[in-house]
């Protein structure tokens, strides 16, 4: 049972054995070449795998699945360092990244964990997700002890135990959590967010940074870990990467109305006040009712005489 969505939102590298040997190509042509084999723990080979190796500042992206016997094989692949993600049906999704160079010939090994298999009713889980929803947060954090006890390998009890923490204000245990479940299932967006959440909570702001980035780099057009990033950045004084921020999130989602208002926030610090008046401007328009509606509208006569 998956509790409902977390309210705030890189790749997280794991254990990967990626080159484990690397030769040059024969022949004049010297074709760059990346090949491997994808098993399971038991050292299976794991069919029908679908990897993607990209690089979204060249804009390279290509798609390649494992046969049969587990291995893939592309030539002629433009040497760069790629982020590579993996997914099979029963397996947790892997993430990691691997350096390929011109004329090798690249082996990579990737090795899979297999999702737990878990009742579909288990009793504590549903018990806790109901506690949670009740406000209960000690009995629901019970139950999700006992998930975790039977299944030390889901993530979700560690996640849900997490959020359970967070909301009783137990952050460094929250934490230790949420590390768990990212451990576990490194590519859960919403395992990213609540964990970027908790740092930002607990003041290590650094280490939120880090977290939104890893779920940005899962899910580019996230508008949600766009603006937690903005806020990050904004709290560390880094504006101009703070309104960046925003901006990525607004252009993803543009009736995000607090996106525009931080974005105007962050316009005024670096002095761009045309900007923060329009930004001002958008969120009225979005939500002319807001609590902050009336202090908005005195920013913009305010930043209207600056400007004079």
């Amino acid at each position: 049972m998956r509790m409902r969505a977390w309210s705030l939102s890189i790749v997280f590298f794991v254990g990967f054995c990626c080159l484990l040997f690397t030769t040059p190509v024969p022949g004049i042509a010297q074709e760059t070449v990346v090949q491997g084999v994808v098993i399971d723990e038991h050292g299976k080979p794991v069919k029908d795998a679908r990897l993607t190796f990209s690089d979204p500042e060249r804009g390279l992206r290509f798609d390649l699945r494992s046969d049969k016997n587990g291995k893939f094989i592309k030539v002629g692949i433009p040497p760069t360092t790629y982020r590579i993600s993996v997914e099979s049906e029963g397996f947790l999704p892997l993430a990691s990244e691997a350096r390929i160079r011109f004329g090798m010939r690249e082996n990579l090994e990737i090795k899979l964990k297999k999702l737990v298999s878990v009742p579909e009713k288990d009793e504590d889980m549903a018990a806790g997700s109901e506690l949670f929803e009740a406000g209960k947060y000690d009995e629901a954090a019970t139950r999700f002890r006992l998930v975790i006890e039977r299944y030390p390998a889901l993530y979700e009890g560690y996640f849900s135990l997490g959020l359970t923490l967070l909301k009783k204000g137990e952050v460094d245990p929250a934490i230790s959590a949420l590390e768990k479940a990212a451990e576990v299932n490194p590519r859960s967006v919403e395992t990213l967010f609540a964990l970027g959440e908790a740092y930002f909570a607990k003041g290590e702001s650094e280490k939120a940074q880090e977290s939104f980035s890893k779920a940005i780099a899962i899910n580019p057009e996230s508008p949600l870990a766009h603006y937690n990033l903005g806020l990050v950045f904004y709290k560390l004084g880094k504006n101009e990467e703070a309104l960046a921020a925003f901006e990525r999130s607004i252009a993803s989602k543009p009736d995000n109305a607090s996106a525009h208002y931080q974005a105007g926030l962050a316009a005024i610090r670096l002095q761009d006040f045309d900007k923060a008046i329009k930004s001002f401007q958008e969120f009225l328009k979005l939500e002319p009712n807001a609590p902050e509606a009336a202090q908005v509208k005195l920013m913009i006569e305010e930043l209207e005489k600056q400007k004079k």
